[in-house]
């Protein structure tokens, strides 16, 4: 398994990715795109993210990436199908194409056009492509075919956490090629300085069916055991979806409905007040479905300490810089008496958190992190 990054960076490539959704749709694999499209463009590349026009917002530029939105005609497992966009990308002009899996379609048309184009496609495999229902039926049809053939086609495959080669059984067909390249975490925003809220815990995100690996449904069983010791003790939830409806039952049902709060979509500002101002910061993921976990690291990035599990590829950063604990997953008992552990110690907390923000600082810096990926295109 190589390393990104080795050689010195090219000047003025044209380089086009098919993220199947773009900014300002939320998500991880839309965050990485746009932090990673920006640095390429601030070291001199030129870069066009061809994507699905969700939400729609029309063809424009991006803090300096440049975006052709595709209309759709269906949504097959998360994924928006755009019938334009083999005809896009074929009458494009680019040196390499870097595209993303687990978006089926996209990736598969990305990979027809580097063949027939002799191009370079660069895949970044943020993780395995699942799901429930007819939607698992899919991926495993998927997986079993396209997915391996897009794999082949690649110059170079993308991992954002070494240990993942040995988490997907896809991967491990195509591991001559594979690259480990970290995802990097945007500088904090500067926001005034208000004291932490002793017991304020939060998590973050899409709150769809694509998204329950991240184990909410854990952290709000937790909730009774901690409420029952700290009364004080507050759940801020951020993000929206379709389950929302649902997570608020079961908090009803939990009895906890006056200690969780559902904020709904986060806008960046607001985001970085509840990162800096949160005793500490939770995401509970419970399979391989969970890639890095780059909301661990930004809230690290303001000194808040994290819990998390082995599924999060950030656990190993956690756990080696003692910038917070690490839980079995689907375990709610566990997760509370972690919680607790940290809300009950001040002292540690924030030192934590202090060592946290150093190493996010230290090591997971976009321009850094870009340029690991140029040396991947070349």
């Amino acid at each position: 398994m190589g390393r990104g990054g080795g050689r010195s960076a090219m000047r003025n490539m044209r380089i086009v990715q098919t993220p199947v959704r773009f900014w300002p749709a939320y998500g991880g694999v839309e965050k990485y795109v746009l932090e990673l499209s920006k640095h390429l463009v601030a070291q001199g590349n030129d870069v066009t993210v061809v994507c699905a026009d969700e939400p729609q917002v029309g063809s424009c530029v991006v803090q300096g990436v440049k975006t052709l939105r595709l209309p759709y005609r269906a949504k097959v497992a998360n994924t928006n199908i755009t019938p334009g966009l083999f005809r896009t990308l074929i009458r494009s002009d680019f040196d390499v194409i870097h595209t993303h899996i687990p978006t089926p379609w996209s990736a598969d048309v990305s990979a027809l056009v580097s063949l027939m184009k002799r191009k370079p496609l660069v895949v970044t495999y943020h993780n395995d492509l699942s799901g429930q229902g007819i939607d698992n039926l899919i991926a495993s049809a998927y997986n079993a075919t396209f997915l391996h053939i897009v794999l082949w086609r690649a110059k170079s495959i993308i991992i954002t956490q070494p240990r993942y080669i040995d988490h997907s059984r896809h991967l491990k067909f195509h591991r001559r090629k594979i690259v480990a390249i970290p995802l990097g975490v945007s500088e904090p925003l500067t926001i005034s300085q208000g004291s932490r809220k002793p017991g304020q815990i939060f998590f973050m995100s899409v709150l769809d069916k694509h998204h329950e690996y991240k184990g909410l449904d854990v952290l709000l069983q937790s909730m009774v055991a901690i409420r029952n010791s700290r009364r004080e003790a507050r759940l801020l939830v951020g993000g929206g979806g379709e389950l929302i409806k649902k997570y608020l039952r079961v908090a009803c049902e939990l009895g906890i409905s006056d200690s969780v709060e559902f904020l709904g979509y986060v806008p960046d500002k607001e985001l970085a007040e509840l990162y800096s101002s949160s005793a500490l910061f939770v995401l509970p993921s419970v399979n391989k479905m969970e890639g890095f976990g780059i909301v661990a690291l930004e809230a690290l990035s303001y000194a808040t300490p994290v819990i998390t599990t082995e599924f999060a590829g950030s656990s190993e950063f956690i756990k080696s810089n003692k910038a917070g604990l690490v839980v079995p997953s689907r375990d709610s008992d566990a997760l509370a008496k972690a919680i607790l552990t940290v809300l009950e110690d001040d002292s540690e907390s924030k030192s934590m958190g202090v060592r946290g923000a150093e190493a996010v600082n230290r090591e997971f810096g976009w321009d850094k992190i870009a340029r690991q990926v140029t040396g991947v295109y070349l």
